[in-house]
C-alpha cells in the first residue's frame, strides 16, 4: 500500500477581505438602520 505524500501542512487560501469600499458601505448601513431604529422609538415616545 502507498502511503500519502507527508510533504507538510496543506496552505490554506487566506479569506478575501471586502474591500474598502464595501466595508465603508456596510458600516453607513449600519449607521443608518439603527438612526432608523432610534427614530422611531422617539416618534413611538411622542405618539
Amino acid at each position: 500500500m502507498n502511503q500519502p505524500d507527508e510533504r507538510g501542512p496543506v496552505r490554506k487560501t487566506p479569506k478575501a477581505k471586502p474591500s474598502r469600499v464595501a466595508e465603508t458601505r456596510r458600516a453607513i448601513g449600519e449607521y443608518a438602520n439603527d438612526l432608523w431604529e432610534i427614530i422611531k422609538r422617539l416618534r413611538m415616545q411622542l405618539h
